[in-house]
């Protein structure tokens, strides 16, 4: 439950609050670290004489003397029963400063410093202070201090070769400034990590939430239709290849529509195309029927003519409805194709020795030229012969002149064949190359030859040489006229 509550916040705040984290704990951590060295110092008792070192520099030691001295005042006079661990802080600070020391309590040596004489404490004490119950005499050369409480049984002597200084000594210098350093470097610390925390969160907020941010804009495009806006981020790291990924897909979503654009086109054209197809020859046959019924074909003769026109109307009709059938079929691949392997250049030879005759009555002369190719490809002898009838009739079709000359090219490159129907008639315009073989397709936009095709004979051709793993294309003949040419894979031997 905790986790899914914390995928519900944004990833705005959860950076941020990752971030506060790994600030807030390393100062946290650095100021407890610094409170227990701290509290270990004053536990130690040194940290007083550091303070009051950092507070009054101008005293040097003097400081630290004088504080130990009314420290020693405050707990004789405080303290019932006197102990040594009550004064021992005391001695050891005044020791540190060549001061030795003894206490007497309740007439017992309380404390002495090691290897001092109490005698010669004495000694130096009176010499300075005289019989003074309560003195204490520092000059340049030497320190002397006693105490005599009046509520308690207790005497405190003081004395050593401690001038009144009013300055650090080099080793208080150095240990002071290290210690002011090391404070000043403990506050750097902690604003540097402070200051790089912020920067590093705001750094890698940008880099997450700006590409993220780059993404979702994209998305919308897309959602509003929008698919030519570019997702354009630089970063290689994960971010950055699922934004290329996004990109990868809205340039595939672009292409689908396009290919969907293109296909509602072409449904458009188709139905256009038929329409007007089968409305023209519908019109013959309307006019021809009602010549004959309205007696306007009285003799035999021109009856018989009325009669001829539409049986060659309604046999073009068939021929446009076969045309369109096997068009669909090959659309939805409802066409099985038996696929045989066949020499290329035998079968062309083959085809031009049973229509060349048929060929050269309409006009047309067919020669088979390249070399002897041996070259096999896998075809369905029924669809495939199906195409050269239709590039042939094209052929016929389109030419100029009565007599006319049609090439088929038979040529290798690397691992296909190529054939080419070369034509020299009217050739067609280079923009309407790359439409031919579109369906229902005429260079003359306004349809008015019926008789000359449906416009789907390419189309089908087309689909057969597909569906063989070729591929067919158009271009101008050299000084005029058409080439067809298709490629198709070399079948490889068993």
């Amino acid at each position: 439950m905790i986790l899914l509550k914390i995928r519900d916040i944004s990833l705005r705040k959860r950076m941020m609050l990752t971030n506060f984290l790994m600030v807030f704990i390393p100062v946290v951590w650095l100021t407890i670290l610094g409170g227990v060295i701290f509290a270990g110092l004053q536990f130690t008792g040194t940290v007083r004489q550091s303070e009051l070192a950092l507070l009054w520099p101008e005293k040097g030691s003097s400081m630290s003397i004088s504080y130990a001295v009314s420290s020693l005042r405050m707990k004789v006079e405080s303290e019932e029963s006197l102990k040594l661990e009550d004064v021992f802080e005391e001695c050891l600070i005044l020791e540190k400063h060549g001061i030795q020391t003894v206490i007497v309590a309740d007439g017992r040596l309380l404390y002495i410093t090691d290897g001092a004489d109490e005698d010669d404490i004495r000694y130096l004490v009176q010499k300075q202070c005289g019989n003074a119950a309560s003195a204490m005499s520092w000059n340049n050369e030497d320190f002397a201090f006693i105490y005599s409480s009046p509520r308690r049984d207790t005497v405190i002597w003081a004395a050593g070769q401690m001038p009144f200084v009013t300055s650090y000594d080099a080793d208080d210098a150095l240990e002071d400034v290290l210690e002011i350093v090391l404070f000043a470097v403990l506050v750097l610390s902690i604003i540097v990590i402070i200051w790089l925390g912020l920067y590093l969160s705001r750094l890698l907020s940008r880099q997450i939430i700006e590409p993220l941010a780059e993404l979702r804009k994209a998305a919308a495009e897309i959602q509003q239709g929008n698919f030519e806006y570019p997702l354009v981020v630089p970063a290689q790291d994960e971010l950055g290849q699922t934004c290329r990924d996004f990109d990868d897909m809205r340039k595939e979503l672009r292409k689908v529509r396009e290919e969907r654009q293109k296909y509602e086109q072409n449904r458009k054209e188709l139905i256009a195309g038929i329409s007007h197809d089968l409305a023209t020859p519908l019109t013959l046959l309307k006019g021809y029927a009602s010549g004959i019924r309205e007696g306007i074909a009285r003799t035999p003769e021109k009856q018989r003519q009325y009669i001829d026109k539409i049986y060659d109307t309604a046999c073009a009709m068939e021929r446009l409805v076969d045309s369109l059938f096997l068009f669909s079929k090959l659309d939805l691949g409802r066409i099985p194709f038996s696929l045989e392997v066949v020499p290329i250049y035998r079968y062309f030879e083959d085809v031009i020795g049973e229509t060349a005759m048929t060929l050269a009555e309409q006009g047309v002369t067919l020669t088979l030229r390249g070399h002897q190719s041996t070259a096999a490809v896998a075809i369905d002898r029924n669809q495939f012969r199906r195409v050269v009838e239709n590039l042939l009739t094209n052929c016929v079709k389109y030419k100029t002149t009565p007599q006319a000359d049609v090439d088929i090219v038979i040529a290798e490159e690397g691992e296909s064949v190529v054939v080419s129907f070369v034509d020299h008639g009217v050739g067609v315009p280079a923009e309407s190359l790359p439409k031919l073989f579109d369906s229902f397709y005429r260079t003359d936009a306004a349809r008015t030859d019926v008789k000359k095709g449906s416009g789907l004979g390419l189309a089908i051709a087309k689909q057969i040489i597909e569906s063989l793993h070729g591929s067919i294309w158009a271009e101008e003949t050299k000084g005029g006229g058409l080439t067809i040419s298709m490629r198709l894979p070399i079948a490889k031997e068993e």
